[in-house]
Order: C-alpha cells, then sequence, then structure tokens
C-alpha cells in the first residue's frame, strides 16, 4: 500500500528553477566567475556545492559562504515571484483526501526552505519537510528522501518519491521506493535512470496511487 509521497520541491512542486538559477548565476558572478542561468538549471537537484563545483574548480569554504549568502539575497529577492504549479496544487489536496501523506525531501538549505514553503502556504499540505543540511549527504544519495519517509512514518517499499530531475529518482532507487519522474522542460531526462512511472503532469499521480492501492 502507498502511504506516502516523497516530493523533490524546486521545479517539482513549484516554479522557481528559472529564478533558483539567475539568483546563482547573480551570485557566482559577484565573485568573478561565469555561469550562465540555463547552465545551471541543468544541475538543479544536486547540493549547492556540487552545482557551484561545476562552474568553480575546487571551490573553498569561503568563497562558498560567500556565494551562498549572495544567492539569498538574490533569492529573496524574487520570492514574491515564486508558485505553486497548478497540477502540484491538485495533486496535493487529492492526496490529502486520499489519506496518503506528502512530504518534501529538497536540495535546498534550510535558510531558504522555511521561507518558501510557509510563504507559499505549501505546509498546509505537508506533514514534514527535509532540507539537505539535515542529512549527511545530498541527492542523489537517498538521505534525505529516507529522512523524509521517518519523519511521515512510512516504510520506503510504501512510498513514492517524485521529482524533476534525474537525481530524484537516482536518490528514490537508493532509497528503495518506486520512483516518478514529472515532465517539467528539456532536462528532466529519464532514459538512462527508468523511473516506475514518468508524468506529463502530477494530476496522474493521486489516480496511480488509487490504483495501486485498490489492488491489495
Amino acid at each position: 500500500m502507498i502511504a506516502g509521497v516523497a516530493f523533490d520541491l524546486d521545479g517539482t512542486l513549484i516554479d522557481n528553477a528559472e529564478a533558483l538559477s539567475v539568483a546563482l548565476s547573480k551570485a557566482i558572478g559577484e565573485f568573478g566567475y561565469r555561469a550562465e542561468p540555463d547552465e545551471i538549471k541543468k544541475y538543479l537537484g544536486l547540493s549547492f556545492y556540487d552545482i557551484v563545483s561545476k562552474f568553480i574548480q575546487n571551490p573553498d569554504r569561503v568563497i562558498l559562504e560567500k556565494i551562498k549568502e549572495a544567492r539569498k539575497k538574490y533569492v529573496l529577492e524574487s520570492i514574491s515571484g515564486f508558485r505553486i504549479f497548478p497540477d502540484a496544487l491538485y495533486a496535493l489536496k487529492a492526496l490529502k483526501e486520499l489519506g496518503v501523506k506528502s512530504a518534501v525531501a529538497t536540495s535546498l538549505g534550510k535558510d531558504l526552505v522555511d521561507s518558501v514553503i510557509k510563504g507559499l502556504r505549501l505546509d498546509s499540505y505537508l506533514c514534514c519537510w527535509v532540507t539537505v543540511d539535515e542529512v549527511k549527504k545530498p541527492k542523489p544519495e537517498p538521505h534525505v528522501f529516507l529522512k523524509a519517509m521517518e519523519l511521515m512514518q512510512v516504510e520506503p517499499e510504501s512510498c513514492i518519491a517524485v521529482g524533476d530531475r534525474e537525481y530524484d529518482v537516482i536518490a528514490g532507487k537508493k532509497a528503495g521506493s518506486l520512483t516518478a519522474l514529472v515532465l517539467r522542460d528539456s532536462f528532466s531526462i529519464y532514459e538512462k535512470i527508468k523511473p516506475d512511472y514518468i508524468l506529463k503532469s502530477l494530476e496522474e499521480l493521486p489516480d496511480i496511487i488509487s490504483g495501486l492501492n485498490s489492488k491489495l
């Protein structure tokens, strides 16, 4: 029986991939490096360090902290433009009606996640959320999904991990759950990772779960 869903946040539930990419691009640019938003966007889902390392070779802790603070400033400036995807809102409401728990497992830091989730009132649909700052290793390792499942009190085999990037699917598979990839943009790649479900819209998710649970 599927009792819980662990969602990625950025690009999966909320439409902010462009804003996050632009914010990090500006932050990196402040320190004399170059990273185009479109290049950053394809790495969203990885940890902050892993993304920055794609553009700055072996960045030290000082420069990382400075870039992180600059990124936070730019993200908070744009947060009013974030919005929940309509299909995500539909899915969250439907899952709540089905009695299926929803959680967020994100690679975004705690310094931003609380503001985003509460600002968009997603907390009314979520039983919990876990950030990359609360686990040992980021995606594509499974720790953030496993922590979300633990807080939901749901076993991995009774959960679906949902995201819009291959890193989400890899992490979900390592966690031992079913996986679903929602197709959001050209970087929602699935050919090599083979998620259990490929979704054109999150509106498909409640019906999939209802179908699985009805077979029991």
